[in-house]
């Protein structure tokens, strides 16, 4: 698994997109109406995650890894704490466990969403890297 950002759920986006540009940021990609990804600079790799969905924000902030195939993984590790089952979601199919302290570790397959494949493809060697 690859880390990619972060994911935080928020009640007000636009706001949250307002404090982050104060705080240098911009956003690089709009998935869809509730989520925005956020970097450094217009070409630079995203960070943060931010999505109006409830259910991300009772979730709490935590770490979105990439998967190459999230469905045959939910079936390998079926005695983890699913918070989330896989499901088609804005960047590609998606599912989020809690680590042992209830921490939510989200993954993502976005094999087969082309745009969300553009947008990290511009990882560089900073890209950090988790075992599966």
């Amino acid at each position: 698994m690859e880390l990619l950002l972060t994911m935080v759920g928020v009640e007000h986006l636009d706001a949250s997109v307002d404090f982050y540009r104060e705080l240098g940021l911009v956003p690089v990609w709009w998935p869809d109406d509730d989520s925005v990804l956020l970097a450094t600079g217009p070409a630079e790799v995203p960070m943060i995650m931010l999505s109006r969905n409830c259910d991300e924000t009772r979730l709490g902030p935590g770490g979105v890894f990439a998967i190459d195939d999230l469905d045959e993984f939910h079936r390998r590790h079926p005695d983890l704490d699913w918070l989330v089952a896989p499901v088609d979601g804005s960047v590609g199919r998606y599912a989020a466990f809690g680590d042992r302290t209830g921490v939510p570790i989200r993954l993502v397959d976005y094999s087969h969403e082309p745009a969300a494949a553009a947008v990290f493809a511009r990882r560089g060697p900073s890209g950090s890297r988790m075992v599966s």
